[in-house]
């Protein structure tokens, strides 16, 4: 009778624990599934040459989707600190490619009235569709595509801006859904149009897309010397990139500030 009873306890717990084990690798096969789906891009920010930073403002936008997330407390007390931001290879408007573009800032601001202090950005391109792709910020000289130590702004506010984006269509008339995403002082304005429609009302075919700011950033004013991005993304913009983005700095105080983005 005994034995009998504990073959039966022997066989409740092997049955147990094989669907403990079943349930255990059907959730790690679906948490690598939606791994398998992401790429991220990982800003690594150096912080050396603050002296005390509060807090951080990081944006990126990669793949025609945006992200911001806030950095304080513990995370700025080191030499660096790097945010991850997850981006889906795949969305509505296209699939991300490799050599696609992408842009990261990371602004330096006030921990208590939000103010910005400065800022540092980097345009890069997609290595990894599939895994992480580093991009540094805050180090190195000024170039091209880096402002590299962060800077300071300090010229004349410039009130309600548009960033009026032109996009030359004449090798890819055959673009439907394109995405437009612009991005100054660390906020950004997006819009999804009908390319196909606004290139019959084109003469040059090329498409413009105004995108106006009408609310002060969180961070204060826009202001002369701040930097601003703008991306196009559809899956037939690719050869050579399916999301192409462009910056400049604000060089005037009025209203209109254009930016061809490919």
């Amino acid at each position: 009778m005994n034995v009998k009873i504990n073959n039966n306890k022997m066989l409740v717990f092997g049955v147990s624990l094989l669907i403990t084990f079943l349930s255990f690798s059907i959730l790690n096969s679906a948490s690598q599934v939606a791994a398998a789906d992401e790429f991220t891009i990982d800003a690594k920010i150096n912080l050396e040459k603050f002296s005390g930073a509060d807090k951080l403002k990081v944006v990126v936008s990669a793949n025609g989707e945006n992200q911001t997330k806030i950095v304080q407390g513990e995370d700025l007390k080191s030499k660096s600190t790097t945010v991850s931001f997850p981006f889906n290879q795949k969305n509505d408007i296209v699939s991300v490619g490799k050599r696609d573009e992408f842009f990261a800032c990371a602004y330096d601001i006030n921990g208590v009235t939000n103010a910005m202090k400065s800022y540092s950005c980097v345009e890069g391109n997609i290595e990894n569709t599939g895994g992480k792709n580093t991009v540094n910020i805050g180090s190195g000289a000024e170039k091209t595509l880096s402002t590299g130590t962060f800077q300071t702004v300090s010229g004349g506010v410039i009130k309600d801006p548009t960033i009026r984006v032109s996009i030359p269509l004449s090798d890819r008339k055959d673009v439907k859904n394109l995405k437009v995403v612009t991005m100054i002082r660390g906020e950004f304005e997006s819009q999804t149009i009908d390319a196909q429609k606004l290139l019959k009302q084109s003469d040059h075919n090329t498409i413009i897309v105004p995108l106006v700011f009408d609310k002060e950033p969180e961070m204060g004013p826009i202001q002369l010397g701040d930097m601003f991005f703008a991306c196009v993304s559809a899956d037939e913009l690719n050869p050579p990139e399916g999301t192409e983005c462009e910056h400049r700095v604000t060089v005037h105080t009025g209203h209109i500030h254009n930016l061809v983005a490919r």
